[in-house]
């Protein structure tokens, strides 16, 4: 059986409530005797503005919106308790229980080690407020992750939060830290992006949902491990409509007719950085989106020579169009060799015309000076018909 790391604040919140239960420590008795001692606490424990408090730490609630407890942190602050060591947990009175805000491994840890009394400060205001306190924490504890965050945002009804919460869940897709994720087509991992997009562009957030719905990318695991809600899908996406700005629909019905299916992820860009996913992705959206064999032919500059006779800028059989290269003869004759087996022009660089197979996505690379020679070995090294 394996050890476990983490418990969740749920789980650890009804580890204490059952004891509290066998104490009988519920209800009315409960709010009433935690009120009392505030009421005392208040005439003879204020220090300064402050009031601190002495109390069990099983009388303290976990709210379920709290991080993860680390359990080995846990129990090595309970089991090496050091009164000139014990940084003051913060706790709020809210509806006569107290619910610790700041420092749940120290009263999980203090409850364990079955301490009967540690000292904490007792925190009058709102649930909001409170939350913000938790969000906020100094960076010198245990860090906050962002499904910390996320889980305390949304009790506090912070609106960035629920509105990235609102599109998700709008297209069925959880978000890490959700409590239910199941019958989901995956799980947001990358929660700081989506609060950016939902936040600045919610529009855009939403078509990148809808579009990775219709790809049905997950990386054949469940939603909650799925690999195609991460980082560096959703900002290569996102690279990917700003390229495409003006014809993001050519753009999305490209990558539906060519990049659907989880196959397809797993096999050309689950295993990719964000650089080379958007390189992948914009090379066959600009096949797609061009049409290769019906390129308009630019007018040949021309330049008057002696006698007013025009005469065209050649060299060598490749004629110059700027620093632009068209194609010699000995490639338009190569290229319906090309066509026929299944290859289409992609683009070109200086002297060099890159060609892209519309099944394997396997490109190959022609220089300007084609030869018989090089026309050969080209047909037996991609085997060409």
């Amino acid at each position: 059986m394996c050890k476990r790391v983490y418990l969740t604040a749920k789980e650890a919140e009804m580890e204490m409530q059952e004891l509290r239960n066998k104490e009988g420590f519920t209800g009315k008795m409960e709010t009433d005797y935690i009120s009392r001692m505030i009421k005392d606490a208040k005439r003879n424990s204020m220090i300064g503005d402050k009031l601190q408090l002495v109390v069990d730490p099983m009388y303290i609630h976990i709210p379920e919106w709290q991080r993860r407890l680390k359990l080995a942190r846990a129990y090595t602050i309970g089991n090496t308790y050091n009164k000139y060591k014990w940084d003051v947990p913060k706790v709020l009175f809210h509806q006569g229980r107290l619910y610790v805000i700041d420092g749940q491994h120290r009263i999980y840890g203090a409850f364990k080690a079955k301490m009967d009394a540690v000292v904490v400060e007792i925190m009058e205001c709102s649930l909001e407020e409170a939350i913000d306190l938790f969000i906020n924490q100094s960076q010198d504890r245990a860090k906050m992750q962002p499904m910390d965050i996320y889980k305390a945002a949304i009790a506090g009804g912070k609106i960035d939060y629920v509105k990235l919460q609102e599109i998700c869940h709008r297209n069925n897709v959880a978000i890490k830290g959700d409590d239910d994720n199941e019958n989901t087509v995956g799980t947001l991992t990358s929660i700081s992006d989506g609060v950016k997009l939902s936040k600045t562009n919610p529009e855009l957030f939403n078509a990148m949902l809808v579009l990775l719905g219709k790809l049905g990318w997950n990386g054949y695991a469940d939603s909650y491990n799925g690999k195609a809600y991460t980082a560096k899908i959703i900002r290569a996406l996102k690279a990917l409509y700003a390229y495409c700005e003006g014809r993001t629909d050519e753009m999305e019905q490209a990558l539906i007719e060519r990049c659907k299916g989880t196959e397809f992820f797993v096999d050309n860009i689950m295993d990719k950085t964000q650089a080379q996913i958007f390189d992948y992705l914009s090379d066959i959206v600009r096949y797609e989106m061009e049409n290769p064999f019906k390129q308009e032919k630019p007018k040949r500059k021309t330049r008057k020579i002696q006698g007013n006779v025009k005469e065209n800028k050649q060299q060598k059989g490749v004629i110059f169009m700027g620093s632009m290269y068209r194609k010699t003869k000995q490639m338009r004759d190569f290229e319906p060799i090309l066509k026929r087996n299944g290859f289409r022009y992609l683009r070109s660089h200086g002297s060099h015309f890159t060609y892209i197979n519309t099944v394997t996505h396997k490109r190959i690379t022609i220089n300007k000076d084609l030869n018989r020679m090089v026309a050969e070995r080209l047909m037996k090294e991609y085997d060409l018909v």
